[in-house]
């Protein structure tokens, strides 16, 4: 075909889409299954996501948010969503998912499968038992491969006739899945739930015919896959969610999954490998991987598989989050597809914005885990347990439309341009101008300092926190790719701002750091906890923290890494108390790992040139010498928040300066200012 311009005669050439010139492993369609093939239409499938009772009705069916919630994902280009049943409902969580017949559960899924199918995108029912997790509730049994105490409950060991119980759950979930339209199922075998305790030694301590070796270890889960297979035959995809690893003491090691996966293998069709046991919280980090937890941590365990002769297709799970890591992967054959969640979480569009070469755009996940744990999960325990008083309120810190999020955009009323001024170039004024800018608004941001990113600056120096600095470098990026206009070295002035006559302030000035009535805090050797950063060289070897916060512990783990040796005071009985919990047993384990000396229920009672005094519950005072003392007493608003009222029509306060909380708060606190406008 040619065409005419200024006189010359251009050819057109079709060309191949450039995201498969960058990524052709990843964006390679992979074709599974039996006498019934299912192509999948690239190598990025999307993790399982729980229902978790606002997405489904009083009787556990799907709703019209759920069915949004999960086609959000395949809008956003990935290859398979797959959303979780429990066998018996509500067994592990509250507000599962059915597929009941007494309640049409498969015939409401019909309305999903459209949606999803649209966009080319395939769904999986992935079916589970608790086991031993399950909920302690009436009619309820905790049960497992062997008896034991759980979370201070009695777990019994199944007999044969349990297990035929059982069976059926399972091929009863299988062929409602089969009516309800799926492409195919995911057995979770892994994370401590019930084929779990039967694959694991840490819990399968039986002198039968189903426990001891690998293979007497796997005959129950693969007699509940033969089953199954008996029951649907290759008219649904099977695919299977192990553990490669325990990531415990006497756990499955990658090459007891590799041997497990090829017993399993004649039975299914694909497989990916995780990691991680709900017998004990140490465990959880890994299993959702936090900051501190390596990039796709489990291609060990997967490429083991692979290693081994597994022919199905191998996939992995677990701190993926960039379709180059992903390409290496599976370039390099450790994985022949990847799972990813919490990206797809943070960014639903991260599959789609990368086909379009627009990266650059993609909000990253931070790796807090507050998506998994928020809500639901008490972080001051050792027990990974639905706590009684949860509120099941969801939150990502990076995506303000997660789960119950969505209503923020269903509510959000219509809005005319304005000119909007932003003071404070923090997370929060970030939020708030991106926002702004969306809804069309002319927006200037005030900045005093010379660079954007407010209390992240501690990112460009902790190696752990590299996340966190790619998400403000995201907001800096979207600012200016929207035209916002950004004045650095500007210190707004009420006066300033009132005089540019906006029609709307949004006051981002943040916070101010705490320091307490301690004798001796303003000593030569004191330094407060923001101001470490860059700075680490004026510090003595041996350091002193006062403050045992998320904040307090993950300086003390970034200042042991460059070597001094580190002393963490805590009032309280708890260390990184805020935190969830996964985040917080990552920070455990690290001020564990590298011999950090933690001191809680001590009161710091004077802090002199030598180090700092303090006081036990037992009113015992002692000395604890010191080269350098930090303080990490948390921050309080800053004073001048109140300075910009009455400068325009609206006059909004977001993040610290409203009311001090964490990069999900002051996000949140951001978008919801802008969306009054």
């Amino acid at each position: 075909m040619t065409d005419i311009f200024n006189g010359k005669i251009l050819k057109e050439i079709a060309m191949k889409p450039l995201y498969k010139e960058k990524y052709p492993h990843v964006f390679e369609p992979l074709t599974v299954g039996r006498s019934k093939k299912l192509e999948l239409k690239h190598r990025i499938l999307m993790a399982p996501i729980a229902p978790q009772g606002h997405l489904v009705d009083h009787a556990g069916v799907l709703n019209a948010d759920g069915i949004e919630f999960y086609t959000t994902w395949a809008r956003g280009g990935t290859a398979s969503v797959t959303i979780p049943v429990e066998v018996p409902l509500n067994g592990g969580h509250r507000g599962a998912m059915t597929l009941s017949e007494d309640v049409n559960g498969f015939v409401i899924m019909h309305n999903l499968q459209r949606a999803v199918h649209t966009y080319g995108t395939k769904t999986f029912c992935e079916i589970y038992h608790a086991g031993c997790c399950m909920v302690p509730r009436p009619n309820y049994t905790l049960m497992s491969a062997s008896a034991f105490t759980y979370n201070g409950h009695e777990v019994k060991e199944m007999n044969e006739e349990d297990m035929e119980h059982v069976t059926r759950l399972y091929v009863d979930a299988a062929r409602l899945a089969r009516r309800s339209g799926f492409d195919g199922i995911l057995l979770h075998y892994g994370h401590g739930w019930l084929m779990n305790n039967f694959l694991s030694p840490i819990s399968n301590r039986r002198k039968d015919k189903y426990g001891g070796s690998v293979e007497n270890r796997c005959r129950f889960p693969r007699q509940v896959l033969e089953r199954i297979r008996a029951a649907i035959g290759d008219d649904l995809i099977i695919s299977l969610r192990m553990n490669g690893s325990d990531k415990m003491e006497g756990g499955i090691t990658p090459d007891d999954a590799a041997r497990q996966a090829l017993i399993f293998e004649d039975l299914i069709d694909m497989l990916h490998m995780s990691c991680g046991t709900r017998l004990d919280a140490t465990c959880r980090p890994k299993m959702h991987p936090t900051c501190f937890v390596p990039d796709a941590h489990n291609a060990e365990s997967s490429h083991a598989a692979k290693k081994a002769g597994v022919k199905v297709p191998v996939g992995v799970v677990g701190a993926i989050s960039s379709a180059a890591l992903a390409e290496r992967l599976i370039a390099e054959g450790k994985a022949d597809y990847v799972v990813i969640g919490r990206q797809n979480v943070a960014d639903p569009d991260f599959v789609q914005k990368t086909r379009e070469g627009r990266e650059e755009d993609i909000r990253p996940c931070i790796r807090c885990d507050y998506c998994l744990d928020g809500g639901r999960r008490g972080a001051l325990t050792t027990e990974v347990m639905i706590t009684d008083d949860a509120t099941y309120d969801s939150h990502c810190s990076v995506n303000p439309f997660y789960r119950q999020g969505i209503w923020k955009q269903k509510t959000l009323r219509p809005t005319k341009p304005r000119r909007v001024a932003v003071v404070g170039g923090g997370i929060a004024g970030l939020q708030a101008a991106l926002t702004a800018s969306e809804r069309g608004h002319d927006v200037t941001l005030f900045e005093k300092r010379d660079h954007l990113g407010g209390q992240l600056d501690f990112s460009d120096h902790i190696s752990f926190k590299h996340h966190i600095r790619e998400l403000r470098e995201y907001f800096i990026t979207q600012l200016r790719k929207r035209g916002v206009t950004i004045l650095l070295n500007t210190k707004a002035s009420p006066r300033l701002v009132s005089e540019a006559d906006f029609d709307a302030v949004i006051v981002a000035t943040g916070g101010v750091q705490n320091v307490p009535p301690i004798p001796g805090a303003d000593g030569a050797n004191v330094t407060l906890a923001w101001d470490v950063f860059g700075r680490e060289d004026r510090l003595g070897r041996k350091i002193v923290i006062v403050g045992g916060g998320s904040v307090g512990c993950e300086t003390g783990i970034h200042l042991s890494m460059k070597g001094h040796d580190v002393t963490v005071i805590e009032m309280s009985g708890w260390l990184a108390s805020t935190a969830q919990i996964s985040e917080r047993m990552s920070i455990l384990e690290e001020i564990e790992k590298r011999g950090i000396h933690a001191l809680t229920e001590r009161t710091c009672t004077e802090i002199t040139p030598n180090g700092v005094k303090v006081r036990d519950k037992e009113g015992r005072e002692s000395l604890i010498e010191a080269d350098s003392v930090i303080i990490c007493a948390g921050t309080r608003p800053s004073s001048d928040r109140d300075s910009f009222r009455d400068t325009a029509f609206d006059v909004i306060r977001v993040g610290d300066c409203e009311s001090v909380g964490t990069i999900r708060t002051a996000i949140e606190s951001g978008w919801d200012a802008a969306a009054r406008l």
